[in-house]
C-alpha cells in the first residue's frame, strides 16, 4: 500500500475492527476506505455493512493484495458480494513485489473514488 499510495495520499492503517470504528467516529477527514478481505480476520464485510450504515458518504473499495493463489470464481464472488454490499469497487493486486505498472493499475482504481 505505502509502495502504490504512500506518495499521493495519507495513509492510516487499522488493523482491528474496533480501531476502524474509532478512527470513523472520530471524523478525521476520512476520504476513502479501502478494506483488505483479510482484515481483522476476515472482517471486511462486517466493516462494509457498518460503514454503509453509519457513514454512507466515504467510499468504500476492498481489495484483496497477496501473492497467494486464489480461484479465479472465489475472487469474482467476492467482488459481487462486496459491490452488493455498496462497495465502490473489488480490485485484486495479486503482486507484493514491486512492479511500477501493477502499482499504477492498483492507485488510479483508488484514487477515482477519493471525495
Amino acid at each position: 500500500m505505502e509502495r502504490a499510495l504512500g506518495g499521493y495520499v495519507e495513509l492510516v492503517p487499522v488493523y482491528t475492527f474496533d480501531e476502524a470504528l474509532k478512527r470513523l467516529h472520530a471524523g478525521n477527514d476520512i476520504s476513502l476506505i479501502l478494506c483488505g478481505i483479510y482484515f481483522a480476520h476476515t472482517r471486511m464485510f462486517d466493516l462494509l455493512r457498518t460503514a454503509k450504515e453509519k457513514f454512507p458518504g466515504i467510499p468504500f473499495v476492498c481489495c484483496r493484495i497477496g501473492d497467494s493463489e486464489i480461484p479465479q470464481v472465489t475472487l469474482e464472488a467476492v467482488g459481487i458480494a462486496a459491490k452488493s454490499m455498496g462497495a465502490e469497487e473489488f480490485v485484486n493486486m495479486p503482486l507484493l513485489r514491486p512492479d511500477p505498472a501493477a502499482d499504477q493499475d492498483f492507485r488510479s482504481a483508488l484514487l477515482r473514488y477519493l471525495r
